[in-house]
């Protein structure tokens, strides 16, 4: 047996492959769905029968026909060859997403799973899905979160909420087969396919971060949200519990705190923490990166798949490392859903959950399979230098982190000659060319249209230049000042 700390190397080693990696094999070209005559959806009551032909996994093949005896319920779509579910379901099953066209042949998809529990294997919900999309060709990355609260169709089951796919089909199917599902499940509700998939728990996520030696994050904005006075303190005790903000600003977390940060959701939404769960994904992988880990992966191998749940063999994860080590934040995209764009919330469904647009989903999830679009910002393609005074120092490198995941190009130049600042200024060589990068810029920085200098320089080096400002630190997620202690459920 190898010590703990060698333990810790294999999981970062695992982990942070899968999170942004290529498998060394091509996938299987993908197929249109076939849109055939859905059967009806039988009520609890009615019998029906049916005939059904066994089925390779994942391959979508003509309908059964179903035929009630009692008064015909109302029709439901439903995907050929899956079973009625024995209830009604809470919401109409919706038909199943088309497959989103590729870039091309050479691409990849990984699903990583974050489970809700400090003990493995136990029951529990998956609370972090999130699909990465690897496009080896171009050389690029996109991440898309799906949120826990989307009420899907589980081919063989019913609707219910995402987070419970995975437990529910280790229960009915046995280890693995949660995993199974939520591919199978994904497929018909977004129309992608999945190639692989790794799985980690609380403890596992922390032993990541310890064998980092803590997270380098960048705050884009405040968040506030009861914690632990003490990690190690009863976490079903209220008064184990304080009321803290973390503030904007380059910050190195420890273990626990990087878990508390992709967790917290008290004061914004689950759509806001799996950006930051995004963000916390690239931050690994790029000290991964900066420590050269990523080339160690053979010698770690052998104990990686004791510790985490994954289908990936060694020679996928050898094929993870070049594209890994590539890569630039640049050419990390990150799909971002809102409410009231690619979801809504539903009526009557028994507790609280959101149902997909199918426009707006369709056109996310195509994105999602692309690289990232060279039109971002119409196309402008601008290059940024940031910079922020010494007692600023870290905005200019979380303002660089926000602004790349949009398409600027932002160098961070520290704090040599940038003048200490009670607003950020923005400095507009273009001559009024790059009109979407400066509005974006304006947006994203928080700042007024009074706070941008034109300075139009045909000879510029760069297009845009900021000088980071007190002001940037506005932001904040404040706890509503009615709300409780509520214990973390673990």
């Amino acid at each position: 047996m190898r010590s703990s700390q060698t333990l810790r190397w294999l999981l970062l080693a695992m982990f942070v492959a899968a999170v942004l990696g290529v498998a060394s094999s091509p996938v299987a070209a993908y197929q249109a769905t076939v849109q055939a005559p859905p059967p009806t959806n039988t009520q609890r009551g009615a019998t029906a029968t049916s005939s059904r032909t066994p089925i390779p996994s994942r391959t979508l093949l003509p309908t059964h026909t179903a035929t009630n005896t009692a008064t015909p319920p109302p029709t439901m779509v439903i995907l050929g060859t899956y079973e009625t579910p024995v209830q009604s379901p809470v919401a109409p099953i919706p038909p199943p997403l088309p497959t989103p066209k590729p870039s091309g042949d050479d691409i990849v998809t990984i699903l990583l799973l974050g489970s809700d529990t400090i003990t493995h294997s136990s029951a529990s919900r998956t609370d972090v899905i999130i699909l990465l999309s690897i496009d080896r060709t171009a050389g690029t990355a996109t991440l898309l979160h799906v949120p826990r609260d989307l009420f899907v169709y589980v081919p063989n089951y019913t609707m219910t909420k995402i987070n419970t796919v995975v437990n529910y089909g280790n229960l009915k199917y046995g280890d693995g087969g949660g995993a199974k599902l939520m591919k199978d499940t994904l497929l018909y509700n977004l129309g992608i396919k999945v190639d692989f998939y790794a799985r980690v728990d609380f403890v596992q996520f922390e032993q990541l971060i310890a064998k980092l030696g803590g997270l380098d994050v960048s705050i884009d904005c405040a968040i506030q949200d009861y914690r632990l006075k003490s990690p190690d303190l009863d976490y079903t005790k209220a008064e184990s519990y304080e009321l803290y903000t973390m503030p904007i600003g380059r910050r190195k977390l420890d273990p626990y705190m990087a878990l508390w940060y992709v967790r917290s959701r008290a004061t914004s939404s689950d759509f806001d923490r799996g950006r930051r769960q995004m963000d916390v994904l690239r931050a690994m992988w790029r000290q991964a990166k900066d420590a050269g880990l990523l080339t160690q992966v053979t010698s770690l191998w052998p104990e990686v798949q004791k510790v985490v749940e994954t289908d990936m063999n060694l020679q996928d994860v050898l094929g993870f490392v070049p594209v890994a080590l590539s890569l630039n934040p640049g050419q990390i995209q990150r799909i971002d859903m809102n409410l009231n764009v690619q979801f809504k919330v539903g009526n009557n469904l028994g507790s609280y959950g959101l149902l997909p647009v199918p426009d707006a989903m369709k056109t996310a999830v195509q994105n999602f399979m692309l690289p990232p679009s060279p039109n971002r910002l119409n196309g402008e393609n601008p290059t940024i230098e940031i910079g922020a005074a010494l007692p600023l120092k870290g905005y200019d490198q979380v303002a660089a982190d926000r602004l790349s995941w949009e398409g600027f190009n932002a160098k961070v130049i520290g704090t040599e000659g940038v003048v200490n600042r009670e607003v950020t200024i923005i400095y507009d060589y273009t001559g009024g060319s790059l009109p979407s990068s400066l509005q974006t810029l304006i947006k994203l920085l928080r700042v007024g249209k009074t706070q941008v200098i034109a300075k139009a320089d045909p000879n510029r080096t760069v297009d845009f230049r900021v000088e980071m400002g007190r002001d940037y630190a506005s932001c904040l997620y404040a706890i509503p000042k009615d709300a409780g202690v509520t214990p973390e459920p673990k």
